[in-house]
């Protein structure tokens, strides 16, 4: 979320379980905190038995949460195969940032999933892939532990620290 360019759309996919809304909510309250108008929209009926959740987030002076397809800046996937179905939610020049064992067909991608495991945090692939995406969108680290601070449920919080480190560092390898 580069402060000199304040219009950014960012669409996150997953499954139902692997976090998108505390995802979202980070994201959404980073930017908050920078003072930006942010609208978010998130859809999640299936989202208990494992069915898609998404995740829209528009930082700047727009009028409708929805990001229309072929408009979104960057792409976050918590799970590659649902990513693969969403890759026409990017612009020309979007990049998507995946949980995938191999880059493939994304721009940038880390194993989060492997990383969560190895270290005995199976639920932190979403704080994974927000340490991730960090440089990609212009935020410091030091802001987003800030926000989860605030935001991460107390039982959580030193996992989700723990894991945004590991997603920072695997983006800076």
């Amino acid at each position: 979320m580069d402060t000199d360019q304040v219009d950014r759309q960012i669409f996150m996919v997953g499954t139902g379980g692997q976090g998108i809304l505390l995802l979202a909510r980070a994201l959404a309250e980073i930017a908050v905190r920078r003072g930006q108008p942010v609208i978010s929209s998130e859809t999640h009926g299936m989202a208990m038995r494992g069915g898609t959740v998404t995740a829209n987030l528009k930082i700047g002076e727009f009028a409708s949460p929805l990001i229309p397809a072929g408009s979104a800046d960057i792409l976050i996937g918590l799970d590659a195969a649902e990513s693969s179905g969403f890759l026409h939610m990017l612009k020309s020049g979007g990049i998507a940032a995946v949980n995938a064992p191999a880059k493939g067909a994304f721009d940038y991608s880390v194993d989060a999933t492997h990383l969560a495991l190895a270290q005995g945090m199976p639920s932190s692939v979403n704080m994974i892939m927000l340490g991730f995406v960090l440089p990609l969108l212009h935020i410091t680290l030091d802001e987003a532990r800030a926000v989860l601070q605030d935001i991460s449920p107390k039982r959580a919080l030193a996992a989700n620290l723990k894991a945004l480190d590991i997603g920072f560092n695997a983006q800076k390898q």
